[in-house]
């Protein structure tokens, strides 16, 4: 791989490694603000009887509805539907072509598995604990083991860039980098567009209570 293009892949990958961090940690605070947030609402709608009520009646509705639905879901897939009938050349032509999907797909997953294979190989011999003691290296063994008992290429890039390891990287798996920085943005975004989100990070006791109220607002409309 030549170097502009080592660099932009490091690039990627440490911006990939940032992101994945800071989903981790909002992730690991939206899941301790969750229950404050909960009894945060619980105590607001003590003080409102009449508002409890509403809010009560109208969670319990939407629990009946959601089990309606599955209800009827669940008869309409037991129920025998008419039987549609393709003509043989239609129905050959599918399968031919899932097929031609399938093998493509084996030769790519082939490909992908032999590229992981190969560089988790020569991260072994560099940072096997039975090789060699140092504790940074066997800590990669192990991170590198991880990626290879999971498939994941990504990972494996990752640490042969810290081991200076070469290898080629396709446009493909460039690719797949800037989708996972991408899926790891809309997940960050995600978690900053709750309430949960929007009340534990304000500092204003007005517009906390108005948190809660849009909240339960959303809830019985």
């Amino acid at each position: 791989m030549n170097k502009v293009k080592l660099l932009e892949v490091k690039k990627l990958l440490k911006e990939l490694e940032f992101i994945e961090s800071d989903f981790d940690y909002r992730n690991e605070i939206i899941g301790e603000a969750d229950s404050a947030f909960i009894n945060s609402i619980n105590q607001f709608l003590s003080l409102h009887p009449e508002l409890k009520e509403i809010y009560d009646n109208k969670i319990t509705e939407k629990i009946n509805q959601s089990i309606k639905k599955t209800e009827e879901f669940s008869g309409e897939s037991t129920t025998e539907n008419s039987e549609l009938v393709e003509p043989d050349d239609i129905e050959n032509e599918k399968i031919e072509s899932e097929n031609i999907e399938e093998n493509e797909e084996e030769v790519k997953n082939q490909s992908h598995l032999s590229v992981i294979k190969k560089l988790y190989r020569e991260i072994v011999k560099i940072t096997h604990p039975d090789k060699i003691k140092n504790s940074r290296l066997n800590e990669l063994y192990l991170k590198s083991t991880q990626y290879y008992d999971s498939n994941n290429k990504i990972g494996i890039y990752a640490v042969c860039n810290e081991l200076n390891i070469n290898y080629e990287i396709s446009d493909d798996d460039i690719e797949l980098i800037y989708g996972e920085i991408k899926k790891y943005q809309q997940k960050i975004n995600f978690i900053e567009s709750t309430y949960t989100w929007k009340w534990y990070n304000c500092d204003d006791d007005g517009l906390k209570n108005q948190i809660l109220v849009n909240y339960i607002k959303q809830k019985i409309t």
